[in-house]
């Protein structure tokens, strides 16, 4: 055996030990609690015995996981880090958890759209986006736009969290690839529906004949989540009268809308920790 395994055999003298307590009855295969400190044995055997742990409980601390196996809480820091290469992360907030029913209609979606974009070559040409955003008087600074770069032995850079203003205007937003085609400013402390949503699609057309010739002629897909506004029996009848289609849309998908995932976002930017007194000054400065 020890010519085969090596080091990790155990000796002569242990195997005897086994056998007499074996022979006195004892067939207990775990070791006894050990008195004083955890030990700080960084082994395969170690490494594998966290790795396991973990996949079954990733939220365990390292208090319990020393409980747990035994071995000192900066030795466990080091094999998760390390030899794992795990780090302990905060989840991130989605607007819902979805369904199983939710996650394969996104799929069934995703599948729907992929062949359309391999086989017209101007599809994305023809997709319109149709949203809405509030925009505040006071914009905070975004997490990502305070980074900054430290040195190790300098503190984490703070700062106090700051709420949006109270004063803001929604915005209705359709655009396509090169850019915004229409943006309308609801009044104040108002929020869309049907009526106002059906105008702006109207609006949009218009707009189209001067700002994206041949777009009409082309076709439009409209893409907008779904809102009770942007679904309702008048929208959808006013659409089709429009000679608009809709590009499907599954629930809660941000990631799949662009105005989400990006417009909003590059439009928010350049007002990150600026002050408006009015809404005139707001809607000249975007």
């Amino acid at each position: 055996m020890q010519d085969i395994f090596g080091d990790e055999c155990p000796s002569k003298a242990t195997i005897y030990r086994w056998i007499e307590r074996f022979d006195n009855g004892d067939e207990e295969l775990h070791d006894d609690p050990r008195p004083g400190r955890p030990t700080s044995s960084k082994t395969h055997s170690n490494i594998k015995r966290v790795q396991t742990i973990l996949d079954e409980d990733r939220r365990i601390s390292l208090r319990e996981l020393e409980e747990r196996v035994g071995i000192l809480k900066a030795t466990l820091h080091s094999i998760i880090t390390e030899d794992l290469e795990m780090s302990k992360l905060t989840a991130r907030g989605v607007a819902k958890l979805l369904s199983k029913e939710q996650k394969h209609e996104r799929v069934r979606v995703s599948k729907e759209l992929l062949p359309g974009y391999t086989v017209e070559e101007d599809l994305l040409d023809r997709i319109v986006m149709g949203d809405e955003t509030w925009f505040h008087y006071y914009e905070p600074e975004s997490k990502t736009q305070s980074k900054q770069w430290k040195r190790r032995d300098e503190l984490l850079p703070i700062k106090a969290k700051a709420a949006k203003s109270a004063g803001e205007r929604m915005a209705t937003v359709l655009w396509d690839r090169e850019g915004i085609i229409r943006l309308d400013w609801l009044p104040e402390k108002t929020t869309i529906n049907r009526d106002y949503y059906v105008d702006e699609l109207k609006e949009f057309r218009e707009a189209s004949k001067c700002e994206r010739r041949g777009k009409l002629t082309r076709g439009v897909l409209l893409q907008h989540y779904n809102a009770r506004p942007h679904v309702s029996s008048k929208t959808m009848a006013a659409i089709d009268d429009l000679g608009f289609d809709c590009l499907p849309n599954p629930l809660y998908g941000p990631d799949l809308a662009p105005s989400d995932y990006w417009l909003f976002g590059e439009m928010k930017r350049p007002l990150r920790e600026k002050r408006f007194d009015d809404f005139k000054r707001l809607e000249y400065e975007i």
